[in-house]
C-alpha cells in the first residue's frame, strides 16, 4: 500500500534531519536540539579547563571524519561567549580553498572574524590597527572601509575571490616575501593584541581536511607551526594522520595538549583485560541524539530496536550514525513503511558493507583480523591511517587507546575469510 501524503512528509523531514551533512545550530542557535553534554563531555572539560588557568593556550582537536569536533567546538565557543571571552570561529571550509591553504588565507580568515567578533560585543581596536588593515587592503586592490565590520566583509570577500582563483592565492602568498609588516600575521597579531582585556579565542575549524603533505608541512615542518606564537588562546583542528606521525611529538613544544589531542567516538564498549564489553552509557547517549531529531517529527517514527541496531552500525561515529539512519528511511520508503524498523538498518548495513567490499585492498585483511580479535593497531604504518580515515576501524579510549571494527566491516571480514 503506497504512503500516505502525511507520511511521506514525515519520512522527508526525517531524511533531512538525518543527513550526514545537517548541522544544527551553525547558523546561528547554537550547537542545535540534538547536541547532547554528555557525548564528549571529559575531552570538552579538558579544554575548558585549558582555557580557563590559560589565556594563551594552543590547543589541538584530532579525530576520525564524523566524529563530532565540529559541533563540540561550536559548544566550546558558545560556553566562552557566555563566559563574555571574544571568540572567533574561523569555518576554513567555508572561507578557503581547504584542499590548497596558505598560512596567509589562514591568517586572513581568523583575522576576518576576530573584526565581525569585535564588532558583535562594541569591543574597541586602536585606530593604528584599522589603519595597518585598511592600508594592507588597499595595497591588495580592495576596497577600504573605516570600521570593523565592514574591513571584515572585505577580508572574506578577498578569501572569497582567491577561493575560486589560484593565481590570487599565489598573489596573497607572494606578500610576505615582501616583508615582515605585509604578513597578515602581523594583523592578526594586532588585532589580538588590541583585544587582550577580553580574552581572545580563535577556533580554527577545517585544518583536519588538509591533504596529508601539506598537513605535515603546516604542522611537523621547521616553518612557524600555526598559530603558535600568536597572542590569545587558540583551538585549532588537526588531521588525525598527523596524530600518528613519528614526529608528532614535536608538537608539545608549542601546543598544551599534543599529548591527548584525539577526540574518540563516543563509546559503546568499554575494553578491560582483553574483553569488549557493551558500555550502556554510549548508547544512552547516542539514543538522546537520536530522539532529539525525531521527536520534533513524530515520536516512534523509528523503532526501538531500529536505533539501537543503527547505534550499533555507526560504532559511535555521530555522523555515521546519521548516515545509517537516512539509508535506512530510504529503505522504509522502498517497502512503503510508515516508519523505521530493523529490517531497513540491516538492509543499509548491508549496502554499507558492499560499499567497503567495493574499496578493499588485500593489506587490509590482516590489520582488520587483528583489530577484531586482539583490539590493536599498528597506528604508524599507512594502512593503519587509511584504515582510521576510512572509518574501517573505530578508535575508543577508556584510559588507554584501543580499536574495534564497526558492524559492516566485521561482516565483511566474515564473509572473505569464508572465501579463503
Amino acid at each position: 500500500m503506497p504512503l500516505s501524503p502525511e507520511q511521506l512528509d514525515k519520512l522527508k523531514q526525517l531524511s533531512r534531519v538525518f543527513d550526514p551533512l545537517y548541522r544544527p545550530g551553525l547558523q546561528g542557535d547554537g550547537a542545535g536540539p540534538s547536541y547532547v553534554e554528555d557525548a564528549h563531555h571529559d575531552f570538552r572539560q579538558h579544554l575548558a579547563a585549558s582555557l580557563l588557568v590559560n589565556d594563551s593556550a594552543k590547543l589541538l582537536v584530532a579525530g576520525q571524519p564524523g566524529c563530532g569536533k565540529t559541533t563540540l567546538l561550536t559548544r566550546v565557543a558558545e560556553s566562552l561567549e557566555a563566559a563574555h571571552r571574544i571568540v572567533a570561529f574561523v569555518d576554513l571550509e567555508v572561507r578557503t580553498a581547504v584542499q590548497d591553504l596558505g598560512s596567509v588565507e589562514m591568517h586572513l580568515a581568523a583575522t576576518a572574524e576576530l573584526l565581525a567578533a569585535a564588532d558583535k560585543v562594541h569591543a574597541t581596536l586602536s585606530p593604528e590597527t584599522l589603519a595597518s588593515i585598511q592600508g594592507w587592503l588597499a595595497s591588495m586592490g580592495s576596497a577600504t572601509a573605516a570600521v570593523a565590520r565592514e574591513l571584515a566583509e572585505a577580508i572574506r570577500h578577498l578569501l572569497a575571490t582567491g577561493r575560486e582563483d589560484p593565481g590570487l592565492r599565489s598573489e596573497l602568498r607572494s606578500v610576505i616575501r615582501q616583508g615582515a609588516d605585509r604578513d597578515p600575521h602581523e594583523l592578526l597579531t594586532r588585532v589580538l593584541r588590541d583585544l587582550a582585556a577580553l580574552r581572545p579565542v580563535v577556533i580554527l575549524d577545517g585544518l583536519d581536511k588538509l591533504p596529508p603533505d601539506q598537513a605535515r608541512e603546516f604542522f611537523l615542518d621547521e616553518k612557524r607551526k600555526p598559530m603558535a606564537d600568536a597572542p590569545g588562546a587558540a583551538i585549532l583542528t588537526i588531521p588525525l594522520s598527523i596524530v600518528y606521525e613519528p614526529a608528532f611529538n614535536v608538537l608539545s613544544e608549542r601546543y598544551n595538549n599534543a599529548d591527548n589531542p584525539v577526540l574518540p567516538a563516543v563509546r559503546l564498549y568499554e575494553f578491560h583485560d582483553g574483553t569488549r564489553a557493551r558500555y550502556p552509557a554510549g548508547f544512552k547517549i547516542l539514543r538522546q541524539i537520536v530522539e532529539a531529531r525525531v521527536a520534533p517529527i513524530a515520536s516512534g517514527l523509528v523503532a526501538d530496536d531500529a536505533i539501537d541496531r543503527a547505534i550499533e552500525a555507526s560504532g559511535g561515529n555521530i555522523r555515521e550514525l546519521a548516515r545509517v539512519v537516512q539509508a535506512s528511511v530510504v529503505k522504509a520508503v522502498v517497502r512503503s513503511g510508515d516508519e523505521i524498523e530493523r529490517q531497513d538498518v540491516e538492509a543499509a548495513i548491508a549496502d554499507q558493507r558492499e560499499s567497503f567490499r567495493r574499496a578493499f585492498q588485500p593489506r587490509f585483511l590482516a590489520v582488520l583480523q587483528r583489530v577484531r580479535d586482539k583490539h590493536k593497531l599498528d597506528n604508524a604504518d599507512d594502512v593503519g591511517k587509511l584504515l582510521l580515515y576510512g572509518l574501517w576501524v573505530i578508535e575508543y579510549r577508556n584510559e588507554e587507546a584501543w580499536y574495534s571494527l564497526p558492524v559492516a566491516v566485521e561482516d565483511l571480514v566474515r564473509r572473505l575469510e569464508k572465501i579463503k
